[in-house]
């Protein structure tokens, strides 16, 4: 009878040792799922029912919070560069306007058409189509012309002939770029502008 009741008083501490584990499993499983973005209910009766493996599974499984924040960030991150792009955009619209007046006044002062048509060409004093870049990959055949005068390279096309402050009126209103080709007579080829002795501060 005793041995009986010592059996019983023994399985009723495994018992109570099995319970008190799985409890503290569960436990952990809800504590670690709550703060991962999970379910702890869910994961308390999962860690009731297997303990040691569900605690397992539930640390290799990712992050939910980690990923929802980094997906807010990446979100906050997004929209930050669009408004930036949205700001560069106005700044370049506001410039590029801004040059347009410039170039506009210069080419009413200068009586020439650097104007773009609707074709996106740029056209010159006769109105026939210039290419569109400012400088020119192949330098036009070479005019005859007095000493004075001065003839540029836009597009492919010779456009001119125009005094010397002309040519420096477009560099300062920036109708010419660096690299556009500028000849006169005495010159034995086109050369780009910025080697000229003319525009660069030299002598003539």
């Amino acid at each position: 009878m005793i041995a009986f009741q010592d059996d019983d008083f023994a399985a009723a501490g495994f018992l109570l040792v099995f319970v008190v584990v799985r409890l503290i499993f569960a436990g952990i499983c809800a504590f670690i799922a709550s703060g991962r973005g999970r379910s702890g209910a869910g994961w308390f009766f999962i860690g009731l029912l297997f303990d040691c493996f569900a605690l397992i599974v539930l640390l290799v499984m990712p992050d939910l919070k980690k990923q929802e924040e980094e997906r807010q960030r990446q979100e906050r991150e997004n929209r930050r560069l669009r408004e930036m792009i949205a700001k560069d955009r106005q700044v370049v619209d506001t410039r590029t306007s801004a040059i347009d007046r410039r170039l506009g006044a210069h080419d009413q002062a200068l009586g020439l058409d650097t104007a773009m048509d609707t074709a996106g060409q740029l056209t010159n004093d006769s109105g026939a189509a210039a290419g569109a870049g400012l400088g020119a990959a192949l330098p036009p055949p070479l005019p005859a012309a007095a000493a004075a005068e001065w003839y540029y390279a836009r597009g492919g096309e010779r456009l001119g002939p125009v005094q010397a402050e002309t040519i420096r009126h477009l560099v300062a209103a920036g109708a010419i770029a660096a690299g556009t080709l500028v000849w006169r007579q005495g010159m034995a080829d086109w050369q780009p502008i910025e080697t000229v002795r003319d525009f660069t501060g030299g002598g003539a």
